[in-house]
């Protein structure tokens, strides 16, 4: 997660294999608000460039924490972030951005969470029907289209979040990316429209400002988002 990317020993690209069919035999609840717990990915509001690029760290220990029913202090979720952050440059070379793909294999190969997957994202309901199912979901986002007040203008380049719920306002999120994140809900049409992966892979060499990189993941992110099974 920073301006360069040198090679690593680093996980192979996997694409999306197959994408989960939604037969929406389930109608949708008109609302839904999962209890999620709500973290920050500067806990102690030390925003330097660790804290600042560990969006995906935020968003696994969230799912890691509702999986297991537990509530973290602020140590705990700083000590969650340095030791993810921590295996991925003694395994991947660094701490870098990670598309959904990268994500879910942090999510298996250090957190240990299993039942989890990508799919497609062709609407706002493809969202609120795994969410009516009691599923959480991790979207990745062109964070500057989430035109959030509460970000460090102009907004992140690229931002993971965690949908818990939605309404009639919109999707309620845990957004790791302000203190003021719990329960935010977005609109649905700025939160679909925001919608987008990081389009490019670990072992690919990019020299891109900020700019650059917010533009590229508006242009090339594919629309796609991380489902995340509790057992009932």
């Amino acid at each position: 997660q920073t301006e360069d990317f040198p090679i690593g020993d680093i996980p192979e690209e996997s694409e999306i294999e197959e994408a989960i069919i939604q037969d929406f035999s389930l109608e949708l609840k008109e609302s839904v608000d999962l209890s999620v717990p709500f973290i920050v990915q500067a806990p102690f509001a030390e925003w330097d460039e660790l804290h600042k690029e560990a969006c995906e760290e935020a968003v696994l220990i969230i799912a890691n924490a509702w999986l297991n029913n537990q509530e973290l202090t602020k140590e705990q979720v700083e000590e969650q972030i340095l030791a993810s952050v921590k295996w991925q440059q003694d395994n991947w070379g660094g701490h870098y951005d990670l598309n959904v793909s990268e994500t879910v294999k942090l999510a298996n190969q250090y957190f240990g969470i299993e039942k989890i997957y990508i799919t497609n994202v062709d609407s706002i309901d493809n969202i609120k029907y795994e969410l009516s199912k009691g599923n959480i979901v991790i979207v990745p986002t062109a964070g500057q289209l989430l035109e959030n007040p509460y970000y460090q203008q102009p907004g992140p380049p690229y931002h993971m979040l965690v949908a818990k719920g939605y309404n009639k306002k919109g999707i309620i999120t845990n957004d790791p990316g302000t203190r003021l994140g719990a329960d935010f809900i977005y609109s649905d049409d700025i939160f679909f429209k925001a919608i987008h992966d990081w389009p490019f892979s670990l072992d690919e060499i990019k020299f891109l400002s900020n700019d650059e990189k917010a533009e590229e993941v508006r242009l090339q992110g594919e629309k796609v988002m991380i489902v995340v099974e509790k057992e009932q």
